[in-house]
Formats: structure tokens, C-alpha cells, sequence
């Protein structure tokens, strides 16, 4: 049985995490909250399914990136076109998926909301009890799309970008085979 390369993961898995602590320390630095009232907000406005679906297609999402980075070490040019290819496409969808969950949940946060006004009758008693309950549902509507769609984007934009850097490499190298690659990234493989 072969042994399975778990690098790639781990990059990947790295990278999501470096961010997200980079994103954390920013985020306790500009608000002045502690990290674990940053977190305790997250889980309350966007709540724990949101939380581990988005983090699961980022996870794929720079897996693909690392993948389309492993390209560059194959020396058939077609078979590296390919497998370039396929990781591209393969990242975009996750960032699809994003911005899919992204919108999912606005709509069911605005479901949620419109369903739990139209439950309960509003009387001058219960109007602050239900304009809170709206705000909640209506919060988290917002917040995901808020979060998911600027993600999917940059997302997005990094797979792009380092896929034309890597073609334009790859050509580069097939034009000049003997130069090698002067390109920094790839030169002293970093990914």
C-alpha cells in the first residue's frame, strides 16, 4: 500500500491558520476586544454550521492553491497544463462554494426572521422581544454575506493571479529551458 503525501494538507492547513491568527491579532488590535470575545461573537452572529462550512471550502480552496503550486516541479508540459488546470478549476469552485454558502445563509437568516414574526402576533407588550429576535436573525442574514463574498472573491483572485504567474513561468521555461526559473516562488520552492 503506498504511503499517502499529507504535505499538501498541511500547507494548506497552515496557511488557513496563520491567517486566521493574522486576522485574529488585527481584529483584537483595531476593536480592542480580547480574542475570546472576538471568537464568542463569531459563534453567536454567524454560528457554529456557517463557521465550520466556510472553513472547510477555504480549506479546499488553499489546498488547490498549494496543489497548483506543486505543479511546477512536473517537467511534462502537458500533464503539468493539466493537473494546473484541473487544481484551478478545482479551487474556483470551492470559491463558488463560498460565495454560495455565503448567500445561503443571508437567506435563511432572513427566513428565519420573517418566520418568527410571522408566528407570534405584535402587540405593544412584546415589541421589543421581537424587534431583538429580528435583529439576531437579520444579523446573522447580513453577516454571512458580509464575511463569504469578499472571501470568495480574494480567494478567487489569489488562484488567478498565481495561476497566469505559473503559466507565464511555465512558458518562460519553455522558451529558455536553460536559464531555469527566475522566478522567486518557485525558484527556492516555497510551496
Amino acid at each position: 500500500m503506498p504511503i499517502v503525501k499529507v504535505t499538501h494538507g498541511l500547507k494548506a492547513l497552515s496557511l488557513m491558520l496563520g491567517v486566521v491568527v493574522i486576522g485574529l491579532a488585527a481584529s483584537v488590535i483595531l476593536s480592542g476586544n480580547t480574542s475570546s470575545h472576538i471568537l464568542r461573537w463569531a459563534l453567536n452572529v454567524l454560528g457554529l454550521p456557517f463557521i465550520l462550512l466556510l472553513g472547510s471550502l477555504v480549506f479546499a480552496s488553499l489546498l488547490a492553491l498549494v496543489k497548483l503550486y506543486e505543479t511546477t516541479s512536473i517537467q511534462n508540459a502537458a500533464e503539468r497544463d493539466s493537473r494546473r488546470l484541473k487544481w484551478l478549476q478545482a479551487g474556483q469552485q470551492c470559491c463558488n462554494g463560498i460565495a454560495t454558502l455565503a448567500l445561503t445563509f443571508t437567506l435563511l437568516g432572513i427566513s428565519l426572521g420573517i418566520g418568527q414574526l410571522s408566528d407570534g402576533g405584535l402587540t405593544p407588550e412584546n415589541i421589543n422581544q421581537v424587534i431583538a429576535n429580528l435583529t439576531s436573525q437579520f444579523s446573522l442574514a447580513f453577516m454571512t454575506s458580509v464575511i463569504g463574498l469578499p472571501l470568495s472573491a480574494a480567494l478567487r483572485t489569489v488562484l488567478i493571479v498565481t495561476n497566469a504567474s505559473l503559466l507565464v513561468v511555465s512558458e518562460n521555461k519553455l522558451e529558455n529551458p536553460k536559464s531555469g526559473s527566475t522566478n522567486p516562488l518557485v525558484a527556492n520552492n516555497i510551496f
